[in-house]
């Protein structure tokens, strides 16, 4: 939640720009689970079949690679389960599911289940404040002192800087935050209990509009704002103008402490080194910033429709992905409204605890590729971003910038 943008210059970044030094593959212990028919769990045959419209099929080499990397980054991070789809018509796709949905009964990971997607709700939050920009019933330029007068810089910042976290308002989720909902993580904490813990560090603001830094209390602003304008929650919101249209029928707006299914999330903890279980946490702590959950499969019609501008009007979808760099990242890391783009690559990724996941768009390619991993500790550092940057290597090795 706290460091949910790809960190590509640290580790991860590194590793990739080494002369390939990530793809010193070591052999797998077990059958490689490529390409081909739906796996169990889901949900069989997938409405626009990957038959041969466009692209080259995957070669063989390529999906075995990918099945090589997943694994070694499953034993080299110590991670309990990973699930990666990626869809690429005319390529056949790849699809691997490998470890333990549960570590206490040894249930295998499936591709269908459902799976806490921390800030890609981001991604819904920005597409639900411009459904109302397209609705007549809001602008982006409107300032913050129209819902809260009384909040720092109010007049100042608009609707706008929020949405492309340049508001310059300082964040909620500190290391000691972050330590309290851990360590209690069904906490009632509310989302304007998070505003107000930002509007009280009135030293630390910025001018807005200066630089793009990643902070989550610009989107649970955001989701008040919806709320306020619309006189519906963000929920609602999102199920009738994103989810019912595009038949996401296994994504919803948690409003409860629970995840459906089987799926277990984990946390290592840093005093034991064991796992612990934080599959039941309170989601409006991140609310409009994290509260989500979907699944694999539906991720895939919503990461298109949000890439090419299926759920808004064309100039309000071209506004959308203007984009700037952003601070302490590679150029080719940039923000536009709710949307991260590396590269040629549009979506984003998500931490909370349990769960690091990504879903990201390759427009030229009309590809998707959605990873989750059933892991995310304390330090709040993401478990799946080496895993999408080595698979988009791999089998799109002509669209990366690592």
């Amino acid at each position: 939640m706290r460091r949910t943008v790809l960190l590509l210059a640290s580790m991860a970044l590194a590793v990739m720009l080494a002369g390939g030094a990530a793809f010193a593959l070591t052999p797998l212990d077990a059958p490689a689970g490529t390409g081909g028919g739906a796996l169990e769990g889901e949900g069989g045959a997938e409405a626009g079949s990957e038959a041969a419209i466009a692209g080259e099929p995957f070669s063989e080499e390529q999906l075995r690679a990918a099945d090589r990397f997943v694994a070694q980054q499953m034993r080299e991070q110590d991670l309990p389960s990973a699930a990666v789809r990626v869809w690429a018509p005319g390529t056949g796709g790849y699809r691997i599911a490998r470890g333990k949905a549960n570590l206490k009964t040894g249930e295998e990971r499936r591709l269908g289940q459902p799976f806490r997607i921390a800030s890609i709700t981001k991604t819904f939050t920005a597409t639900a404040v411009l459904q109302l920009v397209d609705e007549g019933k809001l602008e982006t330029s409107d300032t913050l002192s129209e819902w809260y007068p009384d909040f720092p810089n109010a007049e100042k910042i608009t609707v706008d800087n929020l949405l492309r976290m340049r508001s310059g308002i300082p964040d909620f989720t500190t290391e000691k935050f972050m330590k309290r909902w851990y360590d209690n993580p069904t906490a009632d904490i509310t989302a304007r209990d998070s505003i107000r813990r930002s509007a009280r560090k009135v030293k630390q603001f910025e001018e807005p509009g200066q630089e793009t830094v990643y902070r989550n209390v610009n989107y649970v602003l955001l989701q008040q704002i919806v709320r306020k304008v619309s006189g519906e929650p963000l929920g609602d919101r999102i199920e009738e103008g994103i989810l019912r249209p595009l038949g996401m029928e296994d994504s919803f707006y948690a409003t409860g402490d629970r995840l459906p299914g089987t799926l277990r999330g984990y946390s290592k903890d840093p005093d034991t080194n064991e796992f612990r279980d934080k599959t039941v946490l309170n989601p409006a702590v991140p609310g409009g910033a994290g509260a989500m959950v979907s699944t694999v499969r539906d991720l895939r019609p919503y990461s298109r429709a949000l890439c090419e501008g299926d759920l808004l009007e064309p100039d309000t979808q071209q506004a959308r992905l203007r984009s700037e760099a952003m601070a302490g990242e590679p150029e080719f890391v940039r923000y536009g409204q709710g949307l991260v783009f590396l590269g040629e690559w549009c979506g984003h990724n998500g931490t909370i605890f349990g769960f690091s996941s990504e879903m990201f768009y390759l427009p030229e390619e009309g590809a998707t590729i959605v990873v989750d991993i059933n892991r995310l500790d304390l330090d709040d550092e993401s478990k799946s971003t080496e895993i999408f940057l080595g698979v988009s290597k791999i089998l799109f090795p002509e669209h990366v910038d690592w």
